[in-house]
């Protein structure tokens, strides 16, 4: 007789103990993935319950001009920096604007400056300018109409996330940090 050199093929056993131990990995491996995923949902709420919303504009009436900034979110705002401008000449704030009126227009008027590391509360309302005199009134709203006044307000929330506030709209950004 011949002695056959072929061997049977080896059958792969997995044995009980080994698949229970690759199903208990598999779902370790899941829940770590849940558990990232939450966590990373809990964050976006933490910032969330901080946001804050800077916006401005004027607001006038027969015998008076105010524009007033106002945190509408639901976190304090830190003023980062601020940029106003007119007819594309950089101002260094509010009262610069009132002098750069013609001198028949100067007039008594009141403001708050703006500055970095201010801080905005949520619901704070801020009087940037206040204007009663008709006639300046009216040059101040021709101006703002025909968009020679620009005013920006960079501000970030209590986490570093940081916006650019141009009145009614507000996009992200850096501030022009580098």
């Amino acid at each position: 007789m011949e002695e056959s050199n072929t061997k049977a093929p080896k059958v792969l056993r997995i044995r009980a103990e080994m698949l229970v131990a690759l199903i208990a990995l598999l779902i370790s491996f899941s829940t770590l993935a849940v558990y990232i995923y939450q966590s990373s949902l809990m964050k976006q709420q933490q910032k969330m319950s901080v946001w804050p919303y800077l916006s401005f504009g004027p607001s006038w009436g027969s015998d008076y001009l105010m524009i007033n900034l106002t945190n509408k979110g639901i976190g304090p705002a830190i003023i980062r920096q601020s940029v106003f401008e007119v007819d594309g000449e950089a101002l260094d704030g509010i009262q610069q604007i009132m002098s750069s009126l013609p001198d028949s227009l100067q007039t008594n008027y009141s403001y708050s400056s703006i500055h970095g590391g201010q801080v905005l509360m949520a619901g704070e309302n801020l009087n940037i300018l206040t204007v009663h005199d008709t006639r300046t009134i009216a040059y101040l709203l021709k101006l703002f109409k025909n968009e020679k006044i620009r005013l920006e307000i960079c501000y970030a929330s209590v986490y570093g996330d940081t916006w650019v506030s141009t009145g009614t709209q507000v996009k992200e950004s850096d501030c022009g940090a580098e």
